[in-house]
């Protein structure tokens, strides 16, 4: 039970790249990041108290197969996306599309995924894609940069069905989504804009101040009483879990910004325009940004003697400025369309 001519590269990020491999799959050739600023990856959310590790925790990213579905409704490819409480029936439900040749995406823990190459993290929610079985082994392609090469992995079935609902909070367990078809011709220049728009509103509009570009100067501000409200040592743990999001993770912040700024190039290039392309330059500056703070933060946690905070907020609250100048900019373009 192994799919034959499934393209298994590795990618960028986890989902646009498991997503860019099933489509090609499917004889549809499309960049990573055209698919992560079609599907609206982008975002920004601060919890200012301690929802994992005991620690405040950004979010530059929306939630596991959200870019799969945007993506996906607004090309018009035929998809399901399904949960199951149950996991035996889950893994039936799996077995179900390897036997009518069907590539399935599946979120696990990548702590529980013995093949994994990162055995000390912990992130419950990684896609990847099962693309046979054999006896009690599935076959997976797991796209993650940090794999030393393009091999395929096996896993054991129970040791699938543990990573897939594994006992953490806010794990989506049991997600699996798919591709049915994928139509002759996609309106791409509709997705570019359906797909700024939608981005634009997330970071602009949402009132709620741990949203947006407003969740930016809402990280700033906490950055800022770090240390006053939580003490040098819970502050640095702090920092540390942000860092580990942000950059160590994966593509983290500056990452899916530099996934924006490649995905405005593509999109200005495909369009002919101007205006588009020197936002995506604006937008590389501003993912320069995060990875300056990241930087900092780092040399920070390693060496804070005589210092504070307040300069590392000073730079999240700068980034807040640039971001707010993107979209509202981006808005602009959009309305002209």
């Amino acid at each position: 039970m192994i799919i034959e001519n499934y393209p298994h590269k590795l990618g960028i990020h986890c989902e646009t790249g498991s997503i860019k491999n099933m489509l090609e799959f499917y004889h549809y050739e499309t960049s990573e990041f055209m698919i992560f600023g079609i599907g609206s990856g982008y975002d920004f959310i601060h919890f200012p108290f301690p929802l994992f590790n005991g620690c405040e925790t950004p979010l530059f990213r929306n939630t596991p197969g959200k870019v799969f579905k945007q993506f996906a409704k607004r090309m018009h490819i035929d998809y399901e996306i399904r949960k199951f409480a149950n996991p035996d029936k889950s893994m039936e439900a799996l077995d179900t599309l390897l036997n009518q040749n069907i590539p399935a995406g599946i979120v696990a823990e990548i702590q529980l995924l013995p093949f994994f190459p990162l055995h000390d993290r912990s992130f419950p929610a990684h896609t990847l894609v099962i693309i046979g079985k054999e006896e009690d082994e599935y076959i997976v392609s797991d796209v993650d940069w940090h794999f030393p090469d393009a091999s395929l992995h096996k896993i054991k079935a129970d040791d699938l069905k543990k990573a897939r609902y594994p006992k953490v909070a806010f794990s989506p367990k049991g997600k699996m989504m798919y591709i049915r078809s994928v139509p002759e011709k996609m309106d791409i220049e509709k997705g570019i804009i359906e797909g700024i728009k939608e981005t634009c509103h997330k970071m602009l509009d949402i009132p709620i101040p741990f949203f947006g570009v407003k969740g930016i100067y809402f990280f700033s501000k906490r950055v800022r009483i770090y240390e006053k409200k939580y003490g040098k040592r819970r502050a640095l743990d702090n920092l540390k879990w942000q860092l580990q999001l942000s950059e160590e993770a994966g593509t983290g912040g500056s990452g899916y910004r530099y996934m924006y700024a490649g995905f405005l190039k593509e999109s200005a290039e495909y369009l002919q325009d101007e205006d588009l392309l020197a936002l995506s330059v604006y937008m590389r500056n501003i993912a320069d940004k995060w990875q300056e703070f990241a930087l900092e933060a780092r040399r920070y946690y390693k060496n804070n003697e005589g210092k504070n905070m307040n300069f590392l907020a000073d730079i999240a609250y700068s980034i807040a400025e640039m971001e707010e100048k993107l979209f509202s900019d981006l808005r602009q373009w959009v309305k002209a369309k």
